[in-house]
């Protein structure tokens, strides 16, 4: 069995990467998770207008495939 970890900057993409993955003979384990990488605060003077937030998602994928095994 094999494992990896697929990353993306957007859930679109890391569902391209999943249906991509699937169709080579690997499945998901359990669900996905997004964390944020990056928080900037915006000011305008000293005011604090609003806070951006960078986010990566991923999920754990295995093969049991050994034939498919990159």
């Amino acid at each position: 069995m094999k494992i990896k970890i697929l990353t993306a900057s957007s859930p679109d993409r890391l569902n391209s990467l999943m249906e991509d993955h699937i169709t080579q003979g690997w499945e998901p384990i359990g669900s996905h998770s997004v964390v944020v990488i990056h928080a900037q605060n915006r000011y305008s003077g000293s005011q604090h207008m609003d806070t951006t937030y960078e986010t990566e998602y991923s999920i754990t994928m295995r093969n049991t495939d050994l034939v498919n095994q990159e």
